[in-house]
């Protein structure tokens, strides 16, 4: 007789938890179908985010290798002797045999 108490107590809570879920389904949809919006809203300003700071970022780039460009051919005059005379410094010492190690121990 208990067990079947137990049963009865359980098959009545799991009619009423349905009769709850059935009643209550509407009250329960509209906060979800409000948290998916919400979640759907800030993916797409996450989105638009991310576009936005990755063509400021490409902008910057462009504008650091202008720069760049621009003061590598300013300073030519410079850069362009200096590589020269290195060079020529480093051609006598190979020749010269200047800055070898030596072999023997």
């Amino acid at each position: 007789m208990k067990s079947f108490l137990i049963i009865l107590l359980k098959v009545v809570v799991a009619i009423a938890v349905g009769v709850a879920i059935v009643h209550l389904w509407p009250v329960t949809i509209v906060p979800m179908f409000a948290a998916l919006l919400l979640l759907v809203g800030l993916a797409v300003v996450f989105l638009i985010f991310l576009v936005t700071a990755g063509t400021a970022g490409v902008a910057v780039l462009t504008g650091l290798m202008a720069v760049a460009a621009v003061l590598l051919a300013v300073l030519s005059p410079v850069w362009f002797p200096v590589l020269l005379i290195l060079g020529i410094i480093w051609i006598v010492r190979r020749l010269c045999g200047i800055g070898r190690r030596s072999t023997t121990a």
